[in-house]
């Protein structure tokens, strides 16, 4: 994903409408709706609550399942 649509995909996370996020990245409703839908496309999702889920795990720290010694 490019920036800008990591940093949409985080705000889709955050649960911004598209309004909130235009309204924020001081872009058009119509602009955001082009950017999620790419972004989208390239998750290779349907829905933007798919993306939310998705923004939500890359979010969270990896953590290491090993046993420590």
């Amino acid at each position: 994903l490019s920036p800008r649509e990591r940093e949409i995909l985080a705000l889709i996370g955050d649960g911004l409408t598209n309004r909130e996020i235009g309204k924020r990245l001081y872009l058009s409703e119509k602009t955001i709706k082009n950017h999620i839908s790419r972004l989208l496309a390239k998750l290779g999702v349907q829905r933007r609550v798919q993306a939310a889920v998705l923004a939500s795990h890359l979010e969270q720290p990896e953590t290491d399942d090993r046993p420590t010694n």
